[in-house]
């Protein structure tokens, strides 16, 4: 929880929306992370569950 805390803070710092996520598999592995990029990068698709 901490990392996506910080992975929106990220995001908070370039104008954006400050979500952060991040994807687990069943073992518990991290295979995907991501923020925000909407402002970032002008695409309204691009929330931080879809980047991840």
């Amino acid at each position: 929880m901490n990392e996506a805390l910080d992975i929106a803070r990220s995001a908070l710092a370039t104008g954006d929306v400050p979500v952060g996520a991040i994807v687990i598999n069943k073992d518990g592995v991290v295979i995907g992370k991501g923020s925000n990029e909407r402002e970032a990068n002008n695409d309204p698709t691009a929330h931080a569950e879809v980047v991840a």
